[in-house]
């Protein structure tokens, strides 16, 4: 590799591990509290919704 080749790869290899510790630091500082409670009816209810079908002569 040329020596110039080198200094790219260490500058992204860089970018890069400071992107992911930043998205790690926002993810644990916003989302990782975060919980989502399921019940089982209504996720049945939204799956088992009718599909709605469009009125004869409607173009799609």
């Amino acid at each position: 590799m040329k020596p110039i080749e080198k200094t790219l790869t260490k500058k992204l290899a860089v970018v890069l591990v400071l992107k992911l510790a930043v998205l790690l630091a926002l993810w644990w500082g916003f989302v990782r509290e975060q919980r989502v409670t399921l019940d089982a009816d209504r996720v049945a209810a939204q799956f088992l919704q009718p599909i709605a079908t469009p009125a004869e002569g409607a173009k799609p």
